[in-house]
């Protein structure tokens, strides 16, 4: 091209530019710089119009050549580091910006894009060392004190990040970033309340702020809304699947929902999009041994441990998984180095409480979980309960049972559940109207028939895993546990119906195809846990809500109801603080209405229920350990075994809060336990005796 010909088509490029032409300034631009007449400034013209054109790569190529050509080409070398960044090679973007500010030392956008591509990179105080600077050239940039702000929170300086956060907020009211990141300090400083403001402000603008729903189900989780937490956790998932974060949070809310089974899934998964996800592994590890799988739990906190040698939860975790298999003395050797070096921290403070009530010497655990109610400066809701209920086993061992009750009540009124006891007892009504005898016959039986299935049912507490001990002892039985399956089986069935409608009103639509397939998915499962064992022993003691199906999918199972003085039963619910969700146990008329509302149930069943029924009053196996044991292991068809009577020496997990009782032969202190609190209980025998 001659000189003349580039001159004027370079002339036509920019009278198209003037006139707002740019796709055909662009093609203009693209023959000029074929040419070997093309300057730095036609090249960053065409990197210009690339760039806007979305031709990112195209744009780049040119920009290389310009700073080739002219390297003080602080504009050539902004245009780099922005495009770097758009496409996520952030090192590039930051290298570009300090070319950048080595030529312009003042140019404070370049400091606020650097600040950026190194707040990518995790290169936090370098961030907000650029940050400062250009607040102190542009101390009204909301943009430069969010971004402050994540420096610091990144480094857990969340009194600091918070701070920033408010001011880049007053400058920015409606800025989504320093919304969700001043919802996310707050979270960590223990302010959820407020933190719940701000991440639903940040959704009213941008409902579609992955980061924000997460925000928010977190917060939402430890103010006791499970319900909500976990909506805004799966949608935060729905937004962004690679959220290894949020896969976690959804885990986390089943989990403490009582949901475990489908909480594994997602914990699983937040490991596989995040390997270093160090929480997963404990979250994991929890959510493992409720399910009875301790030895798998301790591998996953080994793994932890390999990422945070020392961490403090780690071994707070493991400790309490030695003391639920019985190896106390290994547990008190893991934690030992945690209470000399005076920690103070209350998964710690929980893990001591229950080795030294189990090594008898309670009077040091309530020295240094009293010591942590009066002086931890952070300690959550949560922890506060976990200390109460813990302190006031220690006092109740102490025989110390003022204190251990205001201990237990201070526990109970720090639970944040809700509980209806009018709809119970609605519920209650429907069950028994609708499951007659006349519609269980007319009803599809599972057409499988199997004797493995024994359900040990009842109150909490009211020694259903005393009775699931003695039978796990016998060498043809295996102790499944508390299994979930039934509950799951039941929602199962309620969708399959297409009904819309709770049990046990989608009874009369099920279908043969329907409930045989149910049985054979339970069972199957049962031959997964058990192998050759004749029975397999479920101790979930709320299927007694279910017995009308249960007689439906298992027409060959057996019924073991356990009670216990109802006094007793409730008051032991009362001091237990539940993993699992049961919200009428932390109010003593609630404790007294469910009691009645599960006895009514209970005499209905034996009047209408095909299933052999074994009743075993815990105070009778108190009184005859082994005449008790006889009439259970007769019950379930087996042949009498010795073992049955050593029931304690019995090497199994028990995941329920019965754990150290069934290592201990039988003792008879729990019996009119109540007699000790008589003076609190009022409450409790009033619901107890009202209709």
């Amino acid at each position: 091209m001659q000189e003349q010909e580039y001159h004027a088509l370079l002339a036509n490029a920019r009278s198209l530019l003037d006139r707002g032409v740019s796709s055909e300034a662009l093609e203009l631009y693209r023959k000029l710089c074929a040419t070997d007449l093309a300057t730095a400034a036609d090249h960053y013209q065409l990197a210009t119009l690339q760039h806007g054109a979305g031709d990112q790569a195209g744009a780049l190529h040119n920009l290389e050549i310009v700073v080739d050509r002219e390297p003080a080409n602080a504009q050539a070398w902004h245009m780099a580091g922005a495009i770097y960044g758009m496409t996520g090679r952030h090192q590039d973007a930051a290298d570009s910006f300090r070319k950048v500010l080595a030529l312009q030392p003042q140019a404070t956008t370049a400091q606020l894009n650097l600040a950026r591509a190194l707040l990518q990179l995790g290169h936090w105080e370098e961030a907000a060392l650029h940050c400062t600077g250009a607040l102190q050239q542009m101390p009204d940039s909301a943009q430069a004190w969010a971004m402050l702000g994540r420096s610091h929170a990144e480094r857990r300086q969340h009194d600091a990040a918070c701070d920033a956060f408010r001011q880049a907020l007053q400058r920015q009211p409606d800025l989504p970033q320093a919304l969700v990141g001043l919802g996310l300090s707050l979270h960590e400083l223990g302010q959820w309340s407020e933190s719940v403001l701000h991440f639903r402000h940040a959704l009213r603008l941008r409902p579609e702020l992955a980061q924000a729903h997460f925000g928010l189900g977190g917060s939402l989780l430890k103010l006791g809304n499970l319900q909500e937490a976990l909506q805004h956790q799966l949608e935060a998932v729905r937004l962004s699947p690679d959220h290894a974060e949020a896969y976690l949070g959804v885990g986390t809310v089943l989990s403490i929902s009582g949901r475990q089974p489908e909480a594994v899934a997602y914990i699983r998964e937040a490991l596989r999009l995040r390997p270093d996800l160090f929480f997963a592994y404990l979250t994991l590890a929890s959510t493992l041994m409720t399910l009875g799988e301790p030895d798998e739990a301790l591998r996953l906190i080994e793994q932890a441990l390999a990422l945070q040698p020392g961490n403090i939860d780690a071994i707070s975790l493991a400790t309490t998984i030695d003391q639920q298999m019985g190896h106390i003395e290994k547990a008190h050797e893991r934690i030992k180095p945690l209470i000399e070096a005076g920690t103070d921290d209350v998964n710690v403070a929980l893990a001591y409480a229950t080795i030294c009530s189990t090594l008898d010497e309670p009077e040091t655990g309530i020295e240094y979980m009293e010591r942590l109610l009066r002086e931890a400066p952070s300690l959550t809701a949560t922890g506060r309960r976990n200390l109460h209920f813990n302190l006031g086993k220690l006092y109740d061992k102490q025989k110390s049972y003022d204190r251990a009750f205001a201990h237990y009540r201070q526990g109970n009124e720090l639970k944040e559940v809700q509980f209806d006891p009018v709809r119970q007892r609605a519920d209650t009504d429907a069950s028994i109207a609708l499951q007659t005898r006349t519609l269980l016959d007319r009803l599809p039986h599972a057409r499988i028939r199997s004797e493995r299935p024994v359900f040990v049912v009842g109150m909490p507490r009211s020694g259903t895993t005393l009775v699931e001990q003695i039978l796990a002892s016998h060498p043809d039985v295996f102790g499944a546990g508390e299994l979930p399956d039934i509950i799951q089986l039941t929602d199962a069935l309620r969708d399959q119906t297409g009904s819309g409608r709770n049990y046990p009103h989608f009874l009369t639509e099920l279908a043969q195809a329907q409930v045989d397939s149910a049985a054979q998915q339970y069972l199957d499962h049962l031959a997964e846990l058990a192998g050759d064992e004749a029975r397999v022993i479920d101790k979930m003691p709320g299927n007694f809500l279910f017995l009308g199906l249960i007689e439906l999918l298992f027409p060959g199972a057996r019924i073991i109801h356990c009670t216990r003085d109802p006094i007793d039963t409730c008051l032991s619910c009362y001091f237990q603080n539940f993993s699992r969700s049961h919200p009428y146990s932390y109010d003593l008329a609630h404790l007294g209405s469910f009691y009645r509302n599960y006895a009514r149930l209970m005499e209905h069943w034996r009047e209408v229920i095909r299933l052999p029924m074994l009743e075993v009053r815990y105070e009778d196996m108190i009184d005859d350990q082994e005449a008790g044991s006889r009439r259970i292991i007769e019950f379930c068809g087996l042949p009498w075994d010795d073992r049955c009577l050593q029931f304690h020496q019995t090497q199994r997990f028990v995941a329920t809060a019965s754990y150290d009782q069934v290592r201990r032969p039988i003792y008879r202190s729990s019996v009119r336990r109540w007699e000790k609190y008589a003076a609190y209980i009022e409450p409790l025998r009033r619901a107890l005796e009202t209709d």
